[in-house]
């Protein structure tokens, strides 16, 4: 997505301090502390957006831990980006043409 920063605004109803991250030319979304709910909680955890292809995924979303949990689809895998660990699991067909709030809400769902 090459026009993420035009769209970031929209992000930043669900997550007011999403900033743009940029690692091996890709761009990433970060949003520190986003709230996630999951088991009648709310998690508070850093999350990275990658609106775009990642490892063979059209999106993926990674967050600062894994929650062993949940994460419908399939097993953790980390990743170094940023200088810093990121965690995801096995989520698929997140269209890259969604627009960011949808997306993120759209790989939300499989932690509830």
């Amino acid at each position: 997505m090459t026009d993420a920063g035009d769209k970031l605004e929209s992000l930043r109803a669900i997550c007011p301090e999403a900033v743009l991250l940029h690692d091996g030319g890709k761009e990433y979304i970060f949003l520190p502390n986003l709230k996630i709910p999951s088991d009648g909680a709310v998690l508070i955890i850093d999350a990275l957006l990658r609106p775009g292809e990642h490892s063979g995924y059209n999106t993926r979303l990674f967050l600062g831990q894994p929650l062993p949990s949940k994460g419908r689809g399939g097993g953790w895998t980390a990743h170094s980006i940023g200088g810093r660990t990121w965690h995801t699991w096995s989520w698929r067909n997140v269209p890259e043409t969604l627009p960011l709030p949808q997306m993120l809400l759209e790989h939300l769902w499989a932690l509830r």
